[in-house]
């Protein structure tokens, strides 16, 4: 489903000697179709970096990028346009890609009009077949971001991104900010859609129980390389890079 082959990301530091920061540093990574990958690694290792760039939402310095076994590394804003309604990405915010000003019918209506799928009628019925899904009741298209919960506004995003029927959903800390009892529905709704639809998952985490217990297979993540890649289990209960150990460790000491 997403190969990405020696990819390399530097950012320029804001400084008086203009130096750069390599944050992506020779990452190869293979993500099979179906499943859910769970990449892990502490704050500002090039977690969320690696996700922007396997969607070309941030350009790289070199590597390869495939998706569906076709190189879209060099593929321009124009180009990625027939490919964004598959490969799609839930941010820990999803409200940041709803219009404050405007209702939650009219988020969930743009991107379907924008890649011209269906018609407004067309869109409607399949609006209110995927509030169902999510156990939504349909009141809530006449409310605006700001009035409603995180699982709520969790649930309108996931709506938003199914809408345009995705085949890759790069999920970045998107249940982080919930609560435990909210983050669980959350988890069991994404197996109920990758189960019902076929989804990939690229799930971008810090909390190694959920990975573990959520994903198929673990990446973890350190100063920008990935350093082990893993069955879920066995990753968590057999680490064998020196870093996966400290990092399993230092979660279990900070849950105790």
């Amino acid at each position: 489903m997403i190969k990405v082959n020696n990819l390399t990301k530097s950012f320029k530091r804001n400084n008086f000697i203009k130096t750069q920061s390599l944050v992506l540093d020779n990452v190869s990574l293979h993500i099979k179709k179906g499943i859910t990958l769970g990449l892990i690694g502490e704050s500002g290792c090039g977690k969320s970096t690696l996700g922007r760039v396997i969607l070309k939402l941030i350009s790289l310095d070199s590597g390869e990028i495939y998706f569906n076994d076709i190189d879209i590394t060099k593929y321009s804003s124009k180009d990625m346009i027939s490919l964004r309604k598959d490969m799609q990405i839930i941010f820990q915010h999803p409200d940041t890609s709803l219009n404050p000003s405007k209702t939650i019918l009219f988020s969930l209506l743009e991107p379907i009009l924008i890649h011209n799928l269906m018609n407004r009628n067309e869109a409607m019925i399949k609006i209110k077949e995927f509030l169902d899904y999510v156990n939504l009741k349909e009141e809530i298209l006449s409310r605006y971001p700001h009035e409603i919960s995180g699982g709520q506004i969790q649930r309108i995003g996931l709506i938003r991104v199914l809408l345009l029927e995705p085949k890759f959903i790069i999920l970045d800390e998107a249940t982080s900010m919930l609560d435990v009892s909210v983050q669980a529905q959350i988890i069991q709704l994404l197996k109920k859609i990758q189960k019902e639809f076929g989804i990939t998952y690229l799930f971008i985490s810090h909390d190694l129980d959920l990975v573990t217990a959520f994903c198929d297979e673990i990446a973890v993540m350190h100063k920008g390389k990935i350093i082990e890649v893993g069955k879920n289990y066995d990753v968590y209960n057999n680490p064998q890079q020196d870093y996966t150990k400290k990092l399993i460790r230092t979660f279990k000491k900070f849950k105790e």
